[in-house]
């Protein structure tokens, strides 16, 4: 990468329709130059949240979460000493890849256990059968397995193509909630895209935190202004949300 890092991020990524293939081609851009990467990315991240609306930037933006998760410990080890010596606190957040908990054990314990009614008066259904009925969901049954906080049944039901983006809000949004399976919806090729998701990921106190630092950066200003008012949402994740809110009007400083 070259000086003008960004407009050849932005280049790259315009010859890809496939947002999988978008996330891989900047994963290999971030990783091939660290100091240009971040420098790049800052410049990215500042016009985006100053209010450019270029469709190529913002799908760059959004496909940044996804880009960092696909980095091997070198290519990010390298990445966040740079932005440490750019002094970009936001993109050092968004490099880590490890979290506090988010969740009690007892409380995680609790909605893995194997059996649990599909209705408050119904007979305890295996895991098997949940799952079963998450594949071909019949009547209310869909409603009801939108309240099952088990991963594996949350995986199944993210590639139902019968979920709508307000149902896949309902699991992004649902507390307490097991943080594996909010990241399942934060990494999912189709919801991890929609506005909606991302926002009641980053307000759901139960989101992994390395997670919610870089989904925040993707919000608008306005979304900017909730996450760093809300109650239980990790304080690194109002910080940045705050910060972010700066850096476009620092009159709010």
């Amino acid at each position: 990468m070259t000086a003008a890092a960004d407009a050849i991020i932005l280049d790259r990524l315009r010859r890809y329709a496939d947002r999988a293939l978008k996330i891989r081609q900047l994963a290999a851009l971030l990783a091939a130059d660290a100091e240009l990467a971040v420098a790049a990315t800052l410049t990215l991240l500042g016009r985006a949240g100053g209010g450019d609306d270029d469709p190529e930037l913002l799908a760059a933006v959004g496909c940044l979460p996804a880009a960092l998760a696909e980095l091997d410990y070198p290519a990010r080890h390298a990445l966040y000493a740079a932005a440490h010596a750019a002094g970009d606190r936001v993109l050092r957040a968004m490099i880590l890849d490890a979290s506090p908990p988010t969740a009690d054990a007892a409380e995680i314990d609790r909605q893995l256990r194997p059996e649990r009614p599909l209705r408050n008066r119904g007979r305890p259904l295996t895991l098997g059968e949940r799952k079963a009925l998450a594949r071909r969901p019949r009547g209310d049954a869909l409603t009801e397995l939108l309240r099952d906080p088990h991963p594996d049944v949350v995986a199944i039901l993210l590639d139902n193509p019968q979920l709508t983006e307000r149902e896949v809000v309902r699991v992004a949004a649902m507390r307490p909630a097991v943080p594996a399976a909010l990241a399942l919806v934060a990494e999912h090729r189709r919801w991890s895209t929609r506005p909606g998701v991302r926002r009641a990921l980053v307000l759901n106190p139960h989101t992994p935190v390395h997670v919610a630092l870089r989904l925040v950066v993707t919000l608008s200003p306005a979304d900017w202004g909730d996450v760093a008012e809300a109650n239980g949402v990790a304080d690194d994740v109002r910080a940045t949300a705050r910060e972010l809110r700066e850096r476009r009007d620092p009159r709010r400083r």
